[in-house]
């Protein structure tokens, strides 16, 4: 059976290459529909003849989510769950729209991120059904059009399908070092709004009631909330107030990112900024505080370890370097891992500079870690089970 699926993996690696190239010169920002459905076709026109049924979740506005199932699923037996991403961060009209391949690098948006991991998910599951075991393993892969704005469509479907799950494997990128991921930062993201009061900048004097000056002052507070000893990271990323340097500022807000390892620093944090934005310094002033998105840490599990054992196991078999990463970035395993089932991260193929026009993808890696993928679904599946 190994040889079998390494040697399926091997046969196919121009058809491997053709599809990275169709996905990643198919422009697909999260909220260009037409784009990332265009991903979701190439997609499911793949698995065709695996035996992978379909299920297609409509969206009006964003691309719609796509469940694909296995022949050995059926309800009451808990299956593995694969998951990826179809969407971007780049707009249409980016000129960070081609497809370069060196012979050791491949360059492109979305190439690791993640395009180049649904790749490796969509061959692994051909890998397994040119073996016939996808008749003999139950599993789920959702393909998401999202995630880079939050997955706000798609996160109650991801629930749903990881609470009847044995475990998860998501394909955003491997780490440089061969890393694949067992746990992940959380993130709460916050909207601060602050009134002042206008006035003429030349009469209002050091009384003025000046939303930027408050502002400034809860900056310098919030800032301060990083904590190196605890891995907190608190960024205070955007701010907007004012409309000329000769008018005192009657609003002001910024938008703030946050970063913890575990639930209970996300409570001590979110109340530190919550207490930070109802203490006013500046007379006059007022402000606001609004969540606008959270997401729990992806705790490095006892399951998740076990997980990644397994998963290294395959690894060494293959010759593959393979190590444990704590990784600072959030994805939607995050949401996987709230539901307690063992999950890990980065099955997807080798790169780096994603989120800018520098994204590269080692080539050689996308064979390999496919290789990686499709033996470790069979293992894992044989130790959970």
């Amino acid at each position: 059976m190994h040889e079998s699926l390494v040697n399926f993996v091997q046969e196919n690696e121009k058809e491997q290459f053709r599809l990275l190239r169709q996905l990643v010169e198919q422009q697909s920002f999260s909220r260009f529909k037409a784009g990332v459905d265009a991903v979701g076709k190439w997609i499911a026109d793949s698995l065709r003849g695996t035996g992978m049924v379909l299920d297609v979740v409509r969206e009006s506005e964003l691309g719609d989510q796509l469940v694909f199932r296995s022949p050995a699923y059926r309800t009451g037996v808990p299956p593995l769950l694969l998951i990826g991403h179809m969407d971007t961060v780049f707009p249409v009209d980016s000129p960070f729209n081609w497809f370069k391949d060196d012979g050791q690098k491949i360059f492109g948006p979305g190439v690791i991120d993640m395009k180049g991991g649904l790749v490796t998910a969509v061959f692994a599951l051909k890998a397994l059904a040119a073996c016939r075991l996808l008749e003999a393993i139950p599993l789920t892969f959702i393909c998401n059009s999202d995630e880079e704005i939050g997955s706000p469509a798609s996160t109650p479907l991801m629930q749903t399908e990881a609470a009847r799950s044995l475990l998860g494997l998501g394909f955003e990128c491997g780490g440089l070092g061969g890393e694949v991921v067992t746990g992940r930062k959380g993130k709460a993201g916050y909207l601060l709004s602050v009134k002042g009061r206008a006035g003429h900048a030349a009469f209002a004097g050091a009384d003025k009631a000046s939303a930027i000056l408050e502002l400034a002052h809860k900056i310098i507070a919030l800032e301060q909330l990083n904590d190196a000893r605890r891995k907190i990271v608190v960024n205070v990323g955007v701010i907007k107030g004012g409309i000329g340097p000769n008018t005192v500022a009657d609003a002001a807000v910024a938008e703030i990112d946050t970063r913890f390892l575990t639930a209970a620093d996300c409570v001590d944090t979110a109340a530190n900024i919550f207490r930070i934005a109802a203490e006013c310094a500046v007379p006059g002033t007022s402000a606001e505080l609004h969540q606008t998105l959270s997401r729990l840490p992806m705790v490095q599990s006892a399951g998740n370890r076990e997980l990644f054992r397994v998963i290294s196991g395959q690894a060494d078999k293959l010759g593959l370097p393979c190590l444990e990463e704590l990784r600072s970035g959030v994805s939607d395993m995050n949401t996987i891992a709230e539901a307690g089932i063992p999950v890990v991260d980065g099955m997807g193929p080798v790169g780096d500079c994603d989120h800018c026009d520098r994204e590269y993808m080692i080539r050689d890696t996308l064979p390999s870690r496919t290789k990686l993928a499709a033996l470790s679904i069979v293992s894992s599946w044989e130790y959970f089970r």
